[in-house]
């Protein structure tokens, strides 16, 4: 029909860029690699656990001594007091200095022990909260990809209707040709084409949007053309798993990365009210030095001469030692108050623990009572497509013999739509249930397969 060509070129069109370039295809596993090399939230979460490693190094580090080096020179002008003839003289003289100096902690409370038991724990908690961010990507790389997969066959679909409803308009054409149904039939069946057409590009722009979604969170180079191959319906078989759910939450409580998270950061916060409580206590630090100089003024007591000057490094030789001890008496109610905020920390961390248990909870449970609701619909579904495949075909077969009307025809095709388009998304609906109840156990996999 010549009113369509305006509205195919255009579908043409808006494809035709793609179809252009060289297409790269990914699988699933091919997506979720990509993602986990590539993802910003994921990258992030990354470099917060190599920060959280230098604060355990630094923790760490502070238990050994330091040791400092440092030297000067310089030249002085104008009237200076020359120690040889006791009097004070215009002139100039030249200066150098060495020194080194090294300094350890040996007792501060506990707090430098504390604070490498919070660093230790806090990277711990970082390493499971990494894990936990690496599950949630691949979650949502499955939700994505499943939302491609079930748009893709969306168009499969639209594509066969529009097809059956053209061959139907070809066919109602030659019915009113030959005067065995009226032209309002044919004006309505086309009708019906147009509304199919539309129907495929809603299908067709659903499918760009889910891939560029998709594109995003795998940080992929939008300019580029890719091709994400999922496996036809045909090719799919439904394997349906039998779960518990009190076996579910027992094991959930046992994997789940941000609960052990949680476990993590209660420790680090009671090494943090040690590290508070340690400015109530003394402090014990050693000290040790030596330094050396030379100066121009330097003279030899016997000659009056200007001492060499390795002879003054070595006369002027200085050493030192010393045990630092250092007790608080009153210091404005800081470690009072330093402690009060340690323990709200800590009390804010055994909330956000409990609180995480009962969203695991929860999410199990409503998780385990949506997969089975999968399930059923699973089956309803495969009913309701073989139903409607015969209603149509008997409908079809009555028009065809003037005992129907096309509005009935339509209706049946319309149902038969439908019902295919409720069994695609009845499966993907499975598949995402199945991949949940694996995240909400803490037990998804890069290596899981979707489907």
């Amino acid at each position: 029909m010549r009113f369509r060509l305006p509205m195919l070129a255009l579908a043409g069109m808006l494809l035709l860029p793609q179809a252009a370039s060289a297409q790269t295809v990914i699988t699933y596993e091919d997506a979720v690699r990509i993602a986990l090399d590539q993802n910003v939230a994921l990258r992030r979460a990354q470099n917060s656990l190599e920060l959280q490693a230098t604060s355990l190094s630094q923790a760490r580090a502070a238990r050994l001594p330091n040791l400092n080096f440092s030297t000067s020179t310089g030249r002085n002008w104008g009237l200076q007091f020359d120690l040889t003839t006791g009097r004070l003289e215009t002139s100039s003289s030249d200066r150098f200095s060495l020194s080194a100096s090294s300094g350890v902690t040996l007792f501060d409370g506990f707090a430098m022990g504390a604070n490498v038991d919070q660093a230790e724990a806090a990277l711990e908690a970082q390493e499971f909260s990494l894990e936990n961010s690496k599950q949630a990507t691949v979650l949502a790389v499955g939700s994505e990809y499943l939302q491609v997969f079930l748009d893709q066959q969306q168009i499969r679909i639209q594509e066969e209707n529009l097809a059956a409803q053209q061959q139907q308009l070809e066919r109602i054409v030659e019915f009113v040709r030959v005067g065995q149904r009226p032209i309002s039939d044919q004006y309505v069946q086309e009708v019906q084409v147009a509304n199919a057409e539309a129907s495929l590009l809603t299908a067709q722009r659903s499918l760009q949007l889910s891939e560029s979604r998709l594109i995003n969170t795998l940080q992929l180079d939008p300019l580029e053309s890719w091709i994400f191959q999922a496996p036809s319906p045909d090719d799919i078989e439904l394997t349906l798993r039998s779960y518990n759910p009190d076996e579910l939450l027992r094991t959930a409580y046992a994997q789940r990365q941000d609960l052990k998270a949680s476990e993590f950061l209660i420790t680090a916060a009671e090494a943090g009210i040690t590290v508070a409580k340690s400015s109530r206590l003394p402090r014990v630090s050693l000290s040790a030095g030596a330094s050396t100089s030379y100066s121009s003024f330097g003279r030899d007591p016997l000659t009056g001469q200007t001492a060499s000057f390795d002879d003054q490094l070595a006369d002027n030789r200085s050493r030192n030692i010393g045990l630092n001890l250092s007790l608080p008496i009153f210091n404005r109610f800081q470690t009072r108050n330093s402690v009060e905020r340690a323990q709200v920390q800590l009390s804010n961390a055994r909330l956000d623990l409990e609180n995480i248990r009962q969203s695991i909870a929860l999410d199990v449970r409503q998780a385990y009572l949506d997969y089975q609701t999968a399930v059923k619909r699973l089956e309803v579904t495969e009913k309701q497509v073989q139903s409607a495949r015969q209603a149509l075909e008997v409908e079809q077969a009555r028009y065809d013999v003037a005992s129907s009307t096309l509005v009935e025809l339509t209706q049946a095709r319309a149902s038969f739509v439908d019902a295919e388009s409720q069994r695609l998304s009845a499966i993907a609906q499975f598949y995402f249930q199945q991949t949940l109840i694996e995240f909400y156990l803490g037990a998804l996999s890069a290596d899981n397969p979707l489907f």
